[in-house]
């Protein structure tokens, strides 16, 4: 295999690591992290040299090493061994069927405060989830929720590209707070970290239900009306 593959494959490897929100943030605990999760969680024993030659680009592993890494990293395993954006099979449910109640959650709120929604048709390979007609705006929303929550950090996995629609993060409110809640997070405008075919984005929770994002001087908040997503 061709060197400049070998360092691609490090390069996603090292995109995957830092994507993950268990993953140590320094690159020397990385490495050990990743051995232990190997064995803990494929039964993989490798050394921590093994490891490291694979995150710089000078070795790669066996495929069913490749699968081992993708299933402890939790991406695409076609996007970690080839690049490619990850194709949707009966074993990996499609995009939209995932994401269809954070969409319908924010349709309702769009439906009651006087906006109109329209959903792309199935098949139609468009981004958004949903098309929204806000006064006289009209602009497409991707709806999320959160991938991981361990009550610290919150990570998203977002459909790319983007383009210029809206990303809103729909988030359940501490097990602490009364009653049923929800918050919607505008992330258009978060550092989010590219894996080929989807981005990743991860929030630190603050206290006062606000977050705060990589890169962002200033705390998230949550939208007080749905009305300002709009562009």
């Amino acid at each position: 295999m061709a060197q400049e593959t070998t360092a691609e494959f490090g390069y996603r490897l090292t995109q995957a690591l830092e994507g993950h929100p268990h993953a140590p943030p320094t690159p020397f605990g990385r490495l050990t992290w990743l051995k232990r999760e190997l064995e803990k969680v494929a039964g993989v024993k490798v050394s921590v040299n093994t490891v490291h030659k694979w995150v710089h680009g000078t070795s790669r592993p066996r495929e069913d090493n490749v699968r081992a890494l993708a299933k402890v990293l939790k991406v695409d395993e076609v996007w970690l061994s080839m690049g490619r954006k990850p194709v949707e099979t009966e074993n990996a449910p499609p995009v939209a069927a995932t994401a269809r109640g954070p969409a319908l959650l924010v349709a309702g709120l769009i439906e009651v405060s006087g906006g109109r929604v329209t959903f792309p048709d199935a098949g139609s390979g468009e981004t958004p989830h949903l098309w929204a007609n806000i006064g006289d705006k009209q602009f497409g929303i991707i709806a999320v929720t959160p991938q991981s929550d361990d009550g610290e950090k919150v990570s998203f996995v977002i459909p790319e590209p983007i383009a210029e629609h809206r990303v809103l993060g729909v988030v359940q409110a501490a097990a602490s707070t009364p009653g049923i809640c929800v918050s919607i997070l505008d992330l258009t405008g978060v550092e989010r970290q590219s894996f080929g075919g989807f981005s990743v984005v991860q929030l630190e929770r603050r206290k006062g239900g606000r977050y705060k994002a990589q890169g962002h001087r200033k705390l998230l908040e949550t939208l007080s009306r749905i009305e300002e997503v709009t562009p």
